[in-house]
């Protein structure tokens, strides 16, 4: 007999079981996705060119190799247990893929792409869904006995990350153009002095990373649980010295978030007089530095996301619904009489405008949903008192570090960044598995879900 069982919890409900976790010989998934975790580290420095429009490449990089190995490896032991479970944001991003994937195929005759340019923007929606699937493989394979060793493989990976990045911008100034010398020429990579950059070779991308366990880490200290202070200190000089705009209001968002939800604690208050007693003696550098790259000035670069953000409106008035396709932004402005020059000529700084423009106001509606029922969860979990500290402090931090990125994007494009969305995906993952652990409490869920095992069916 041929069975097959999917589980669809639109809102974690009941149906949710800890199925014995298959193995493949001598390892488990999570030991992939724990691989793919650590592999994070290398980011820009393992690129491996495959396709380029001319003003923009598409690499393979080592990141997506180690992620196509985890989610190879779940799908292996899918198949093996044949079960899968999708929840609500998994819905959501499928269906938020399926508008992306629609609309560009609506774009080949609008605005004349030819079959080239079309998989070349698919390429990059195949890449979206790729570590989505990385997702999948945490609500699938990451038990709740789990959760911690994942969160540390992620928190030190970043760490890692923070920690080369000091000695970088010490040691290695303008480290992009060191490995990558004619990346000035492609205008992938501005030159960047002695800012942070480390292996993602951007400031304010490698700021908006470290936001990511820098809120965690926050968010447990403010109930309690255990938080390295030396690993706190690493994480906000990291952040300093990225001298980016963009990533210091997202962690100030984040903070406030925790705030809001914990009140001032005096754990915090400590945290903060002893990071800003350490900040006093080197801020006055920190000051001159920032000024030295026209930090405290309405400077170009804000004025060119200003008008590339006009230049966008313009464009999602004539593709209101469905926007004008996914990655399809650089030759649709062609279309328009703008002249695509660099690898930014693809995006657009503002997150959910990018979404919107993408998209449309279905995708938008769609990738916002998505984030509201993360949001929502982790409400969920940090509200649940019969929790531990440490799982109700990792729901709260998910949330701010959500919300962060949120705002961090509105400056550059950075919710789509591979090596943004991969921890993203997998803090989200994990507060679905904290989430499981309020049916162990005996606590009622509300059950808004379908479930379904075909395994009751007899098929022949």
């Amino acid at each position: 007999m041929a069975t097959w069982s999917m589980i669809t919890a639109l809102d974690l409900g009941r149906t949710r079981s800890d199925n014995a976790r298959p193995t493949l010989p001598g390892l488990r998934v999570v030991d992939f996705l724990r691989l793919a975790i650590a592999l994070l580290v290398v980011a820009n420095l393992g690129r491996i060119p495959v396709l380029s429009s001319g003003a923009k490449e598409a690499p393979i990089l080592v990141n997506d190799l180690a992620a196509a190995v985890a989610i190879l490896a779940a799908a292996v032991v899918a198949l093996q247990r044949r079960s899968l479970r999708l929840d609500a944001p998994a819905l959501l991003a499928l269906a938020f893929a399926a508008i992306g994937a629609l609309s560009a195929m609506i774009s080949i005759p609008r605005f004349g792409l030819t079959l080239f340019e079309f998989f070349f923007s698919i390429a990059y929606l195949v890449r979206w869904l790729f570590y989505f699937g990385i997702y999948l493989v945490v609500i699938n394979f990451v038990r709740r006995t789990d959760v911690e060793t994942v969160w540390r493989s992620l928190e030190w990976a970043v760490l890692v990350f923070a920690m080369f990045g000091i000695v970088q911008s010490i040691f290695l100034p303008n480290f992009a153009q060191i490995v990558y010398p004619e990346s000035e020429a492609y205008l992938d990579w501005d030159v960047q002095g002695h800012r942070l950059v480390s292996t993602i070779l951007d400031p304010n991308l490698a700021g908006g990373l470290i936001v990511i366990p820098l809120m965690i880490l926050l968010a447990r200290r403010a109930y309690g649980a255990p938080a390295s202070t030396w690993k706190l200190i690493v994480f906000a000089a990291a952040l300093l010295m990225t001298v980016s705009r963009s990533s210091f209001l997202a962690a100030v968002v984040g903070l406030i978030t925790i705030l809001c939800v914990t009140g001032i604690s005096r754990r915090l208050l400590r945290t903060g007089a002893f990071l800003l007693l350490l900040l006093i003696p080197a801020l006055p550098l920190l000051l001159q530095f920032a000024a030295g790259f026209n930090k405290f000035s309405f400077d170009g670069s804000a004025l060119a996301r200003v008008v590339s953000w006009a230049r966008a409106f313009e464009i999602l008035k004539d593709s209101p619904i469905l926007g004008v396709g996914f990655n399809t932004y650089g030759f649709v402005q062609e279309s328009y009489g703008y002249e695509a020059t660099g690898s930014g000529s693809f995006s657009l700084d503002g997150g959910l405008i990018f979404i919107v423009v993408m998209t449309g106001a279905v995708g938008l509606i769609l990738y916002v949903s998505l984030l509201t029922v993360i949001i929502r969860r982790c409400r969920r979990v940090w509200r649940a008192v019969e929790l531990s500290p440490e799982d109700r402090s990792f729901a709260l931090g998910t949330a701010a570090s959500t919300i962060a990125l949120v705002v961090h994007s509105i400056f550059l494009n950075s919710l789509l960044l591979p090596f943004i969305m991969e921890p993203l995906w997998i803090i989200w993952g994990i507060s679905y598995v904290i989430d499981g652990k309020l049916q162990e409490t005996g606590r009622t869920l509300p059950n808004v879900g379908t479930a379904w095992d075909s395994r009751r069916l007899q098929a022949v």
